[in-house]
């Protein structure tokens, strides 16, 4: 053994607890990262999972190519399009249907008073889209809006709002809107998006509280017929 390694083994012993505490850092801090990535993928492949199911029968969705960029933001926000472009749609041969998708902020206030999700999780709320195939969201008790005033809210934000069918709440959007819940949905057989909490009420209450004019909408989504692919 020459000096060398006489050196490098007598260092080890004098601090050996040194060492054993260096190694073990570093062990865990591997095994923490591992652990994280594991986490990570498992968690991203659920969600697309999930959101694949929820959206399997939208074959395409149309937007406008116009944005607008306010101020201090590095990405601009699509205008709306016209709710009129539905009936165009549904001409196009290979169309089976489409529908308008109309969306904003809409908070739910639980049983408690307080405003489901808080600061937290996007609050959101839209049209009920009638066509099965093509709403992400799937009835899982009650039935779909079908006056003013009827929403359907995701089963997760009625869970946390200690909320159920046939029960009278407010909703923010950001005027206070008096609803009744007559049905909760899942979102891709989960109880919602994530945190997302949704509020699906019927397309006039949607252009009433959620649009700048009515006649307009986020998107229109549209569902592919027998026989028509990607392709």
């Amino acid at each position: 053994m020459n000096a060398a390694v006489r050196l490098s083994v007598s260092s080890l012993r004098a601090h050996k607890r040194r060492f054993a505490g260096t190694f073990l850092a570093v062990f865990l801090g591997v095994a923490f990262l591992a652990g994280t990535l594991v986490m990570g993928d498992t968690l991203r492949a659920s969600f697309d999972t999930m959101f694949g199911n929820a959206t399997s029968g939208t074959g395409a969705v149309v937007r406008s190519a116009d944005t607008i960029t306010t101020p201090g933001e590095s990405q601009g926000v699509r205008q709306p399009v016209p709710t009129t472009l539905v009936n165009t749609l549904e001409q196009v041969p290979g169309v089976a249907a489409a529908a308008p998708d109309i969306e904003g902020a809409g908070q739910l206030v639980g049983k408690n008073g307080k405003p489901i999700g808080g600061q937290g999780p996007p609050t959101l709320a839209g049209n009920w889209i009638t066509d099965a195939k093509l709403n992400p969201y799937q009835l899982a008790d009650g039935r779909a809006p079908q006056k003013p005033g009827e929403v359907v809210v995701n089963r997760g934000a009625a869970k946390k709002g200690n909320l159920k069918v046939g029960d009278t709440t407010t909703l923010r959007t950001p005027d206070p809107v008096k609803v009744t819940i007559v049905g909760l949905a899942t979102f891709g057989g989960e109880d919602g998006m994530a945190q997302v909490t949704f509020t699906g009420m019927t397309r006039a209450d949607a252009e009433k509280y959620l649009t700048a004019r009515p006649g307009e909408a986020a998107s229109i989504k549209v569902r592919a017929g027998p026989g028509v692919s990607e392709k």
